[in-house]
């Protein structure tokens, strides 16, 4: 149903002009050197991107994006090489709302460290970050060392060593400074 909705709004006008301006903007910026977003790469990270999430301040849900066809993901491609020819992104597109949620609800919810948050961004925003972390993802040996921005892997890890690390030098007599 929301895939039909989408489509069928999208694709509602057909405007010849701006299909044309559009290859003619694209041809300028096939022979350059920098970093550029294929359109299949740009509907891959759209199809792997998650329905029913909650949405950033633009209230556009990301179902808008994933089922808005094929002719949304070449405007978007569009868009988002020019944010990267620019070098500038637009603010509305960067902003996020900050939740707070409890980490324990039998806790004291009146103590901050009893709270973790998280940042809901714009659906275009996460499109963006995805398609450029693609990119650049790496089959590097120090990405086995990296604990941050990994998938599968989250900080808790690096916050277990650290502690087993702190441990094993306190219980031999050293000092660990705070």
């Amino acid at each position: 149903m929301w895939g039909h909705h989408y489509e069928q709004l999208y694709n509602s006008i057909q405007d010849v002009y701006s299909k044309n301006l559009f290859y003619e903007c694209l041809a300028k910026t096939a022979g350059c050197d920098r970093f550029v977003i294929s359109v299949r790469d740009l509907a891959v990270c759209i199809g792997k991107q998650q329905k029913g999430k909650a949405v950033g301040l633009d209230n556009i849900v990301m179902e808008a994006f994933m089922y808005g066809g094929l002719k949304l993901s070449v405007h978007l491609c569009l868009l988002f090489n020019m944010f990267i020819n620019v070098r500038h992104l637009p603010p509305a597109l960067i902003q996020s709302v900050i939740i707070p949620l409890v980490k324990c609800k039998s806790g004291n919810l009146s103590d901050v460290n009893n709270y973790r948050t998280i940042a809901i961004s714009t659906a275009m925003s996460k499109i963006l970050e995805n398609v450029i972390a693609e990119s650049v993802f790496s089959f590097s040996e120090i990405e086995n060392y990296q604990f941050g921005f990994k998938a599968e892997h989250s900080t808790g890890i690096c916050s277990q060593v650290f502690k087993q690390t702190v441990n094993y030098y306190v219980n031999r007599g050293s000092h660990v400074a705070e």
